[in-house]
């Protein structure tokens, strides 16, 4: 590891070198428990992970920024400073945090935690799609959805593609590129208009990015195993249905705020995907849209977000934080089922309806149930074997249609109920044996 440089409020306070030792550059006291610190790379390449806390500032790529607990973020006057990519190898625009401030200290000061992303443009205003070709695998053609035109620069030099269109939902195919070797190329979308991806449900077409063919055809999939990174240019408007599924080497992608909608499916199966920052235009998740994301281990949802559909984190094995904007009604059934690394989540009063299996098979320790929720369906809380404490609020029992909503339950969680309602949930039809479990007023 090289040395590190400690910046604060954009100023370089001092040095890290690989042992952990650092040398002061500026007079004064410094305390990373008290501030947010940002560690920079060298030469660019944007900011070293910091340790997490419960208030999480992260980059595009899931890089926690700036870390804070709730008393250190309740003090601060306003959000942190934006991370710098401006030397990157592809330089970055940044164009805030998806949150307010004052919605952030808000929601923090309710939930004692947040998860917030930055969001960014491409610098030189165009979209940039990192591939990488296999030997014998070396002739995709591209697909996006103009409403106006993009130019298409292959880059290895040769002539440009041009698509035309007047839809950011229709999708427009260039004529087949042959590279002349394997290896790693950097594409690039000049759009003039606007632009969105789209892909399809058929059998072996999915992605609508590369491919080998309009058609369905068994080599499409391994042109969508090309995409390693992709970088948007603010003319980017939607990211459609599945847009970017199946893409299952797609590591990384920097969605600017000029998108106002993910659609359902859209990174189904993009199992290398690790986090990813949703603009604070965007009103729902769809359904599926996060299925089968096995390497997704932080999310940071904006609190313009009102709905998670149907299984829209399902098999997201490595999600371990995620946030609930106060904004959100509904979480679809299978939402978060299968998530085995999620230990905790707040649920906010906003919340009417859980779906069937919404958490089932999740690490969770503990859980809330907030006012709003009126009923809880089936197999909701199955096998969260981890449960140990379960909170309702609602003073009327929510109505539990099936017996099966809490088995796997562990017979040692504690089922926390309002004050004066002990009767009423105990007398309540399919909860948890009262024989059995421990009922607690709070």
């Amino acid at each position: 590891m090289s040395d590190v440089t400690i910046t604060y409020k954009g100023a370089s306070i001092a040095t890290m070198d690989a042992t952990g030792s650092k040398t002061l550059q500026t007079a004064g006291t410094y305390c990373e428990g008290d501030i947010g610190v940002e560690y920079v790379k060298p030469g660019g390449g944007g900011p070293v992970s910091v340790p997490a806390k419960e208030v999480n500032f992260r980059d595009y790529d899931g890089t926690v920024v700036y870390s804070y607990t709730p008393v250190e973020f309740a003090a601060l006057s306003a959000m942190p400073d934006n991370p710098d990519h401006s030397h990157d190898e592809i330089p970055l625009t940044s164009q805030g945090w998806n949150w307010s401030f004052a919605d952030a200290q808000a929601y923090v000061a309710k939930y004692g935690r947040l998860e917030v992303g930055q969001m960014y443009a491409t610098a030189d205003g165009k979209t940039h799609v990192l591939i990488h070709l296999a030997q014998g695998r070396t002739s995709p053609i591209l697909g996006c959805c103009p409403n106006g035109t993009v130019d298409v620069d292959w880059g290895d030099g040769t002539a440009h593609d041009t698509l035309t269109g007047t839809s950011v939902t229709s999708v427009m195919w260039t004529p087949t590129h042959n590279y002349a070797a394997p290896g790693d190329y950097d594409i690039k979308l000049t759009c003039t208009g606007s632009m969105g991806f789209y892909g399809s449900s058929s059998s072996n077409e999915y992605s609508g990015l590369l491919r080998y063919g309009v058609n369905a055809d068994s080599r499409n999939s391994v042109y969508q195993n090309t995409l390693q990174s992709v970088y948007c240019a603010n003319d980017i408007t939607s990211i459609g249905q599945y847009a970017f599924n199946n893409c299952r080497s797609l590591s990384s992608i920097a969605i600017p705020n000029s998108a106002t909608s993910i659609g359902q499916y859209a990174f189904q199966t993009c199992y290398s995907l690790s986090s990813i920052a949703i603009p604070n235009g965007v009103t729902s998740i769809g359904q599926y849209t996060f299925y089968n994301c096995r390497s997704l281990s932080s999310i940071a949802i904006p609190d313009s977000v009102t709905s998670i559909g149907d299984t829209a984190f399902f098999n997201c094995n490595g999600l371990s934080c995620i946030t609930i904007p106060d904004g959100v009604t509904s979480i679809g059934q299978n939402a978060l089922g299968n998530c085995y690394s999620m230990s905790s989540i707040a649920i906010p009063n906003s919340v009417t309806s859980i779906g069937f299996s919404a958490f089932s098979n999740s690490s969770l320790s503990s859980i809330v149930i907030p006012n709003g929720v009126t009923r809880i369906e089936q197999l909701t809380f199955q096998n969260c074997y981890g449960l140990a404490e379960l909170h309702f609020k609602p003073t009327t029992p929510p109505t539990v249609p099936n017996s099966n909503a809490f088995s796997g339950v562990p017979t040692d969680c504690i089922i926390y109920v309002p004050t004066g309602s002990l009767a009423a949930y105990k007398a309540a039809t399919n909860y948890p044996s009262r024989s059995t479990y421990t009922y607690i007023e709070e």
